[in-house]
């Protein structure tokens, strides 16, 4: 791979490549305007099992063993804790209705019940030699360079995602994943070679929570298309910018994303029409 290199300049990130795919608008609110919502109760157990995650294997690098898993559960619960005693979250129109308090209890027995599927499903199977792994990708002739930070890099050149879900993920969706493109990327423009295997693990908030596997490899015609997909992403930018619009394109109409439950901005968006606001307070 000859045209991806480590240098350090302003940066964009897979959140940045996928949020300005599905909604310009959403983009300019977030990354333009610097206007932060709090994230939602899906994101914050998210992130607790993170935590949990990152604490175990941090420490496995060296020790080759993993925390009980009742360690890795306070982990994670104390993660999730952090964000919500604060009340610094928002809850969807359905979980307004039902009480923040019902639902951070059920949230909060949800991100237990997924770091110890975690402990006892997922951590296993890894030997960690790198966690939350920092690089920047150089696009020579962008304004930008890249950012990833690895979930994992294990001692078998696998590079992994970690996710929750509401339900067993497609096929489909390691193979389409921007995210583990840029991991895949960052590991070849580091260690001179390619990673073994791309992993999708996933654990699903079902009543019983159940891992699933999905894996896949990348090559030099995922990288062009992540740096065609990034130019792309940063000349729109640019070009929107320097024209001053105050309202920039927006989601597709009927797309599962643009709704008070997935997007912050909703509520307060340009494209969305003064009756579905009114309805949605």
């Amino acid at each position: 791979m000859t045209d991806l290199h480590v240098y350090e300049k302003p940066h964009i990130s897979a959140t940045q490549l996928m949020m300005a795919g599905k909604c310009l608008e959403q983009y300019r609110r977030r990354y333009v305007l610097g206007e932060r919502i709090p994230p939602g109760i899906a994101a914050i157990i998210g992130r607790g099992m993170h935590r949990g995650a990152e604490t175990n294997f941090k420490q496995k690098i060296e020790s080759f063993r993993d925390l009980p898993p009742a360690d890795i559960v306070d982990a994670a619960v104390a993660a999730f804790e952090e964000e919500t005693d604060g009340g610094e979250y928002q809850l969807s129109d359905d979980e307004a209705i039902r009480g923040a308090r019902v639902v951070v209890a059920e949230a909060k027995d949800t991100t237990a019940k997924l770091a110890k599927c975690h402990a006892q499903q997922q951590a296993p199977d890894y030997q960690p030699v790198a966690v939350e792994h920092t690089s920047r990708i150089l696009f020579p002739q962008a304004t930008h360079d890249l950012l990833a930070i690895t979930d994992l890099r294990d001692d078998q050149d696998r590079v992994v995602d970690f996710k929750t879900a509401a339900r067993k993920p497609p096929a489909k969706d390691v193979d389409e994943s921007v995210q583990l493109t840029i991991y895949a990327a960052a590991f070849q423009v580091e260690n001179g070679r390619p990673p073994a295997e791309v992993r999708l693990d996933t654990v699903t908030k079902t009543k019983t929570p159940a891992r699933h596997v999905l894996t896949s490899t990348r090559d030099e015609h995922d990288y062009r298309a992540l740096l065609a997909r990034a130019n792309a992403m940063l000349g729109t930018v640019e070009t929107l910018t320097n024209d001053g619009r105050d309202c920039w394109p927006a989601a597709a109409v009927g797309q599962w994303w643009c709704s008070s439950r997935w997007c912050g901005y909703w509520r307060t968006c340009p494209h969305v029409n003064s009756e579905r606001v009114a309805a949605a307070k």
